[in-house]
């Protein structure tokens, strides 16, 4: 696209964006998101009542497909997909007057096999505390988490059905070792918010265990904007072999394939020297 023809379409965006603030239109601000296991995801639309909307669903953050449409006749409207079973993750966003929300809700489901897995948490929620984000599992289950300041690992484990931390926080980007002591794969289910904006997280020397701020899959470096470095070594675990596999970064090329991550896959970074892995990611436009 040239030049020329991009600016056209990024004033137009924003004249009607300024126009319709004018006129005294909001943008719809969504909330209330909740996933029904295995079933449908709901959430609440707020609306300005009389003015043309639509809800929008994606799973690259990056494609949007039309869900519904009509003209507001009351404030707040509550959607249910009921595709959504069909979806490992799903992103909702709306567009009401010209104007799209703020929010991008959504949920992810992985599963998670009998043993280890090492995982992250793709989506901010109201509360990202593990008793709440982790409610239902057995006693035996623990997620661990490292610390980069004192190099260990620390435990939070359920017995006699309650977490032992159950406040401690499990944020986007942070990764954990989780252990499903069943002898069955489950689904873990994470509901909230997409982050936006210009991200940030830093990756120190050393070991460290992280997750991707979008939730997004793809190449860590290529498609996820790792900052690699000569040296660097990704460590990934494979969940049905139980096993860590190795991603060498040397002489400006990953050495054995290449490392792909998967929406909620967490990994171990031995990065040679500090890095802040950034993104400017606005899935509105």
């Amino acid at each position: 696209m040239k030049l020329d023809s991009l600016l056209g379409k990024l004033a137009g965006t924003l004249g009607r964006r300024a126009g319709a603030q004018a006129d005294g239109v909001q943008p719809p601000k969504l909330s209330g998101a909740v996933r029904v296991p295995y079933g449908p995801f709901q959430f609440k639309v707020q609306l300005p009542r009389g003015v043309p909307y639509e809800l929008q669903a994606s799973t690259d953050l990056g494609h949007w497909v039309t869900l519904a449409q009509g003209t507001a006749t009351a404030e707040v409207l509550e959607y249910v997909d009921s595709e959504a079973f069909k979806f490992s993750y799903r992103f909702y966003r709306a567009v009401a007057g010209g104007l799209r929300s703020a929010e991008i809700l959504g949920y992810a489901v992985i599963t998670l096999p009998p043993g280890f897995s090492l995982i992250a948490n793709p989506l901010r929620a109201p509360s990202n505390g593990v008793g709440d984000m982790f409610s239902g599992w057995p006693d035996g289950t623990t997620l661990h988490k490292f610390d980069t300041r004192l190099f260990r690992l620390t435990e939070n484990a359920v017995r006699n059905g309650k977490w032992s931390n159950p406040a401690e926080p499990f944020v986007p980007g942070e990764g954990a070792i989780f252990f499903n002591p069943t002898q069955d794969y489950r689904h873990q289910t994470f509901v909230g918010e997409v982050l936006q904006g210009n991200l940030s997280m830093p990756i120190p020397a050393g070991f460290s265990l992280r997750g991707s701020l979008v939730p997004q899959p793809g190449q860590l470096r290529e498609d996820l904007h790792f900052p690699v470095a000569e040296g660097d070594v990704i460590h990934l675990f494979d969940r049905d072999r139980q096993q860590y596999v190795l991603y060498p970064w040397s002489q400006g090329k990953w050495q054995s394939g290449v490392p792909v991550l998967s929406v909620g896959e967490a990994f171990w970074v031995a990065k040679t020297s500090p890095a802040n892995w950034t993104r400017s990611f606005f899935a509105g436009d």
